[in-house]
């Protein structure tokens, strides 16, 4: 039973009952089993109570021979056996649930859990499965112990909904109608894991604590090094922590979604009828609840009955633009819960119509509940970090092995040192190559960049998706909201023009609501004449946003006041619109006397009343002819296949007398009264139209190298049209295969895990067949759950992202999307991007950046943005190593006799004091070319630290620097004389400091040269000059604290450095300009190059936009 019971996920209270109704049964079994022993047993007790009563009568056998051997009295047996006597009568007081109770009441609530799932489906999987939609309504509430009212379905009359006895048990075993939000890190564990995990902090700490030990034991005296070795490690911990609590999980904000309001709801008690509110997250699978327009469903809820033309907003949920009309009757087996017209999922919005529901699923267990689950788990490491990681890994390993190499040498020197002397040498050595600026370096500088991105309507939830984004080589938009507008807007109105062909007006200004003859105006004043919407200030519509989109238009063509003059015309009887007639009717009087009827719905069913037609200005009537109805069918489907909502409309003059009762009017009688002889006056087309920039946005992204597809819950034909219209496909020619996938084609496509997996069996390459293609050429996704968005982002990132070298590395992916639908694509994403605006705040929760415009045009800016911050951030490591080499040198020189040229407080001075801070404001540095016309780099195959930048920095600058640092150094008086020996005059101490100044005050000069160079790749600084005027300040102030060490006494004596004469001062710009010599001779050969390969590739000629549309 407890199997049983965990295959289903039925709650731990329902194990316990049944493992006690196990036990219980077994029992009873037991004993029917056995009558013989039954009966022994009996004669067994009645012969013992026999001998009580005995004992109890007789006084000479009142008192037992033990009692008596413990010295007991008759009072003594006497209050015992009262006692006795009281327990017996209080316990058959306390009545006790038999086993078959137990059972009922467990295997109840086991069906009712069953019965919810779909057949074969488990209720673990990740997917969103029920079978409510395709069961029976009265088998649906008898399955969950609920009961219909006297008056069937509508249950507003006499007992229904479930027992209120039963609410606490089921409260016990379903829970609270409430999502569970992810578990949280405490914070201040946050802080300490920020500080001392990771192979770099536990590097910088045993520096630390190398130092702390040689100042403890005498040999140093330098505790400077480790308080600012400390206090970096410290600083840069609080920084990134203090930065992942700005960014703190909005998941609670996904209360906001949830129903907080009371619920009208009816239960059961006594076998009477309690009609009660009950709070959102106290209902209970079972209750019958009644919701009305502009009412947010509390749960996930099976439709029992509703109002003709209920209509629900699931925008949020499946990305729908357009309300979805809901109807109560039973689905066909197979049909999808997203697709069904019964269901109602939590957090959705009520926005026409009423019903009676019932709810079947709460909390975790909804739509919204599942997909809520679906982005707890915690977000991959991102691509800055692993580089990063990878970084940091590569300069522990050449540290350590500097270091234990220092050790080494000192060990085998053939003139002894004392122990703290080698171990202060060898932590010299390993702490000169490690970049301790390196974390607060890049930290800031994506903080830097993330602020600049702000200014841009991009903000930056997650620092390191600035880097990601640069590397972007797909965005994955879904349409609704994204690459749209997300609001139904009238574009088209077609009519007949005067010699019978039909023409199309898109522009409404010119349309006046009191000329009666002009055809467009008519159409238009027919358009907002409606009682289905309120206009409750400017901008503020309520209603269908069908309605409101011809609503809008007749505002926006003639203001509010005319469109309220229209509205406020009284209606004389009206024809509500509804999913069986799928039309309105309205009659109203005609300012010149007698009556107007207007007819306005789908054009199938409004041509079929119409007789005639206008035709040119409005003012000919002409019979409708069969080219006529030709035309306008035509007309029709033209405007659906550019994914147009199409309604058509027509009217006639009436002239019934002033007597005639409106009021008793009924609808059959209208319609074979009313609706003959209509005069057909046009069609509209009604879409949710892109949003303006979208079509340049997306051919900016392909120009850039990157890939644009469309995920969409939409139909295929509508998700195509917007596709070419904003020129993801090619707008012309036939689509080739794989172009567009719908969730037909997904259904069989889906890995039976949580992932695809390369395990070698049938499953994994028939995936892998499908995927690889459409990974390739599909730019349409329609009609798609929220797993199959994620699977998607798996398969992008999993089988895309060739190389030139043909191997597979996987792309990039961006997701953008606005709906609780797209959060666990957004998770999955290597980046995501949530809109701000209309985002929901789960949406939100997932991404890593966030759209503060809503527009999509945006994200080119951010991608922008996101390669110079990746540029500049790899300009400014290759700066901060640039150093290295001089200052791991002097230590192994000074194994040779050379005294001690750079100590490890100079090294901090230029790490801390000055390198951090230049390297900082290479954030601010402005592009070096055209970003957006080369392709994205790829993390893996092109690395911000790659072979490339140690070669620069190591093999290259190092050793320039090192060179001039070494000649500076030698250049000071009577320091040939000191190498070699051990002990020194005060003189020649004055000579080693004077020389290690001037080793110290090259590799600042050197630095400086090495920061200028590193700010362009190939562009000539006479050219590219020095924009960047916060780098211009730092490299300033770089001199100007360098002089601060070496001329104010007290830097003398923690740094031991000591003053320069004028011309000692000038020998280290010919570092300067020696440095700077070859580097412009280095990049003047590398535009060579460069210029070569653009000819070569201007003459093969393969446009990359063009390439990408045709893949």
């Amino acid at each position: 039973a407890i199997e049983e019971a965990a295959i289903v996920g039925v709650p731990r209270v329902i194990f316990r009952a049944l493992a006690m109704a196990d036990r219980a049964a077994a029992m009873e079994r037991g004993a029917a089993g056995n009558s013989e022993y039954t009966a022994d047993h009996n004669k067994m007790m009645s012969v013992r109570k026999s001998r009580r009563l005995s004992m109890r009568d007789d006084p000479s056998r009142r008192l037992s021979k033990k009692f008596k051997e413990e010295g007991g009295t008759q009072a003594d047996l006497d209050k015992q056996m009262e006692e006795a006597r009281a327990r017996r009568q209080q316990s058959r007081r306390i009545p006790h649930r038999s086993g078959s109770m137990i059972i009922a009441k467990a295997e109840d609530m086991r069906q009712r859990q069953l019965a919810m799932y779909e057949q074969g489906k488990n209720p673990e999987e990740r997917d969103y499965h029920t079978s409510a939609h395709m069961t029976e309504p009265n088998e649906l509430v008898t399955s969950q112990g609920s009961k219909l009212g006297t008056d069937g379905l509508a249950c507003k009359d006499g007992p229904a909904g479930i027992k209120v006895e039963e609410v606490p048990t089921l409260t016990e075993v379903s829970g609270k109608n409430k999502i569970t939000p992810p578990p949280k890190e405490n914070i201040w564990l946050r802080l300490m894991r920020q500080i001392f995990s990771g192979i770099f902090n536990v590097l910088l700490w045993g520096t630390v604590a190398v130092e702390v030990f040689l100042i403890y034991t005498g040999n140093s005296n330098d505790i400077v090094t480790p308080i600012i070795l400390a206090s970096v490690v410290v600083a840069a911990g609080l920084l990134q922590w203090w930065t992942e609590l700005k960014a703190e999980s909005l998941m609670e904000a996904l209360s906001g979604m949830q129903a907080n309001a009371s619920v009208p709801t009816v239960r059961r008690q006594n076998g009477k009828r309690v009609d009660m509110m009950v709070e959102s997250e106290d209902l209970l699978p079972g209750d019958i609840i009644f919701l009305k327009m502009g009412d947010r469903v509390p749960a996930d809820v099976r439709i029992l009955a509703c109002t003709d033309g209920m209509e629900v907003d699931n925008a949020a949920l499946t990305g729908e633009s357009i309300p979805e009309p809901r109807d109560p009757s039973t689905n066909e087996k197979g049909t999808a819960p997203t697709h069904s017209r019964n269901l109602a999922f939590y957090g959705t919005t009520v926005v026409k119509g009423n019903a009676t529901c019932m709810v079947f699923f709460i909390g975790d267990n909804t739509f919204l509940g599942k997909i809520a689950s679906s982005i707890k788990s915690a977000r991959s490491k991102s691509t800055l970090e692993i580089q990063i990681e990878h970084f940091v890994h590569l300069i522990a390993v050449v540290a350590v092995v500097v270091g234990l190499f220092s050790l080494i040498a000192n060990i085998l020197d053939p003139n002894p040192h004392p122990i703290g002397y080698i171990i202060a040498n060898a932590a010299g050595a390993l702490f000169a190559q490690v970049p301790e600026g390196l974390i607060p370096t890049v930290t800031i500088s994506l903080m830097i960049a993330s602020q600049k991105m702000s200014a841009r309507n991009v903000l930056v939830r997650k620092l390191d998706a600035v880097e990601t984004l640069g590397c972007v080589s797909v965005v994955c938009s879904d349409k609704t909201g994204t690459l749209t507008a997300g609001d139904m807007t009238l574009r088209d109105m077609v009519h007949f023009a005067a010699g019978g062909s039909m023409v199309t007006e898109t522009d409404f200004s010119g349309t006046d609501p009191t000329n009666k003859s002009g055809l467009p105006s008519k159409m238009l004043r027919g358009a907002v004449r409606n009682n289905a919407t309120v206009i409750n200030g400017p901008g503020k519509y309520v209603g269908s946003p069908t309605e409101i989109a011809l609503m809008k238009a007749g505002v926006g063509a003639w203001g509010l006041n005319k469109v309220k003059d229209v509205m406020d015309n009284p209606t004389l009887f009206e024809i509500p619109f509804d999913s069986a007639n799928k039309f309105m009717f309205i009659a109203e009087p005609y300012p010149s006397g007698g009556q107007l009827f207007s007819l306005k719905g789908a054009p199938e069913r409004v041509i079929k009343f119409c007789k005639f037609a206008y035709v040119g200005n409005g003012d000919t009537v002409q019979e409708m002819t069969p080219e006529m109805l030709d035309a306008v069918n035509a007309s029709a489907k033209k405007l659906m296949s550019s994914a147009r909502r199409v309604l058509g409309i027509a009217e006639r003059r009436a002239n019934l007398p002033d007597s005639f009762d409106w009021d008793k009017t009924t609808m059959d009688y209208a319609k074979e009264n009313f609706l003959t002889d209509m005069v057909f006056v046009g069609l509209f087309g009604i879409q949710d139209p892109p949003k303006k920039g979208v079509k340049e946005a997306v051919e900016d992204c392909q120009a850039a190298g990157i890939k644009v597809i469309m995920i969409t819950g939409d139909h295929p034909d509508t998700g195509v049209a917007i596709a070419k219209e904003i020129s993801i496909i090619p707008a012309k020619g036939d689509l080739p295969p794989f172009t567009v996938i719908t969730d037909k084609e997904l259904a069989d496509k889906v890995p039976s895990g949580e992932t695809f997996v390369d395990d070698g069996s049938e499953e994994a390459k028939k995936l892998e067949a499908f995927w690889t293609q459409v990974v390739v050429h599909a730019r349409v996704f329609a009609r798609v759950t929220p797993i199959h968005k994620q699977l998607i982002v798996q398969a992008l990132q999993k089988w895309g992202g060739k190389g030139a070298d043909g191997k597979v590395y996987g792309d990039i992916v961006a997701m953008t999307g606005d709906g609780v639908n797209d959060a666990p694509a957004l998770k999955q994403a290597n980046v995501g991007v949530a809109m701000g605006v209309r985002g929901t705040e789960v949406a939100k929760d997932a991404s890593d950046i966030i759209l503060l415009d809503d527009e999509f045009a945006s994200i080119v800016h951010g991608i922008e943005q996101g390669r110079l911050s990746s540029e500049n951030l790899q300009k400014s490591i290759a700066y901060t190593l640039c150093s290295k080499v001089p200052q791991c040198i002097p230590n192994f020189f000074e194994l040779a006799g050379v005294p001690l040229a750079l100590n490890v407080s100079q090294v901090l001075a230029i790490d801390i004091g000055t390198d951090i801070w230049t390297a900082i404001a290479y954030a601010w540095q402005p592009k070096e070319s055209a970003l957006m016309s080369r392709k994205p780099r790829h993390p893996l195959v092109e690395k911000i630290v790659n072979g490339g930048v140690l070669i620069y920095a190591y093999g290259y600058m190092g050793i320039m620097q090192m060179i001039c640092c070494w000649a500076a150094y030698f250049t000071a008086p009577g320091i040939f004389g000191n190498v070699g020996r051990t002990e020194f005059s005060p003189e020649e101490v004055h000579t080693n400091k004077v020389a290690s100044t001037l080793y110290y005050y090259t590799l600042v000069i050197g630095q400086i040269a090495a920061a200028l160079a590193t700010t362009t790749y190939h562009e000539s600084l006479c050219k590219y000059c020095l924009p960047n005027m916060k780098l211009n300040i730092c490299i300033f102030l770089e001199v100007a604290f360098a002089a601060l060490i070496i001329y104010t006494p007290d830097c003398n004596d923690i740094f031991l450095t000591t003053g320069l004469t004028t011309k000692q001062m000038i020998y280290p710009w010919m570092a300067f300009v020696a440095i700077s010599l070859c580097e412009e001779v280095r990049k003047a050969i590398g535009r060579k190059s460069a210029h070569a390969r653009e000819l070569t590739a201007a003459r093969d000629g393969n446009p990359l936009r063009q390439r990408l549309l045709e893949d």
